[in-house]
């Protein structure tokens, strides 16, 4: 019974844990480049159940009779992010950069590298590129600027003065596996734990003006909402159904 109330606990706090990223998921719906989110759900170690039993013994000594494999219950071992591209949406402004490919930006913190799919981007007064947070956003060769006024980025990142059409720089995109992803704390920035590796120019597609909107599908988190909802009250049941056996062993059993 005491095993049956962990394990029914676990899948409780799992539940919690998917309420809380269906959450997230649905707040960020119309964030650019936001990835959504979705717990790695891992069973704790099974066990082999068996019963004691004198029957099958021939000198009456307990033999132990399998009965099966018993589960001890799940948790989310860790966050993954969905690789699904998002819809692109027009924006006009030339800063915008959305990518209609696999890859990510690179932008330079305090804290090192990171790497984001929002490209909402901006111009500082220096003429330097930036995150909407501040982050510089990285070429080839470093940052990237000062820019001009008027520029052009082709498809595979390559930025040009659209006046002469001089190379300006061209922006680094990396390819990380989804599994190798984490979030940098509550920002919209990922950390990799494996080497990102430098996307080919030929994969590379870069659409100036547009940014890449969230890849939540709204129809699937409210499926999922009622899903989690129904697990959750499932356990809770099979909760009160063993504090009720353990009730009964506690206050009738106990005095016979």
């Amino acid at each position: 019974m005491l095993r049956g109330l962990y394990t029914a606990a676990s899948g409780m706090l799992l539940c919690d844990q998917q309420s809380n990223s269906i959450r997230e998921n649905i707040e960020n719906l119309h964030h650019p480049g936001y990835r959504q989110e979705s717990e790695q759900v891992t069973s704790f170690p099974r066990l082999l159940v068996n019963r004691l039993d004198t029957r099958s013994s021939l000198d009456g000594s307990l033999e132990k009779v399998p009965l099966g494999i018993m589960g001890t219950g799940v948790y989310a071992a860790r966050k993954y992010y969905s690789s699904k591209p998002g819809q692109l949406r027009e924006t006009g402004v030339k800063t915008d950069l959305a990518l209609n490919s696999e890859g990510y930006f690179v932008v330079e913190t305090l804290q090192g590298e990171r790497y984001t799919r929002n490209g909402h981007f901006v111009l500082d007064p220096a003429g330097m590129l930036r995150t909407a947070g501040g982050n510089m956003v990285l070429g080839e060769n470093g940052m990237i600027g000062p820019l001009p006024e008027d520029f052009i980025v082709d498809m595979d990142g390559t930025i040009r003065d659209k006046d002469n059409h001089q190379i300006l720089g061209k922006i680094r995109i990396v390819n990380i596996p989804a599994e190798a992803l984490q979030k940098d704390g509550l920002t919209e920035l990922f950390i990799s734990t494996v080497e990102p590796q430098e996307a080919l120019p030929e994969e590379v597609r870069i659409h100036q003006g547009y940014v890449e909107e969230s890849n939540v599908e709204l129809v699937s988190q409210m499926v999922k909402t009622l899903q989690v909802s129904k697990a959750y009250a499932a356990n809770q049941k099979v909760i009160q159904t063993n504090d009720n056996l353990l009730q009964k062993t506690v206050n009738e059993i106990g005095r016979v």
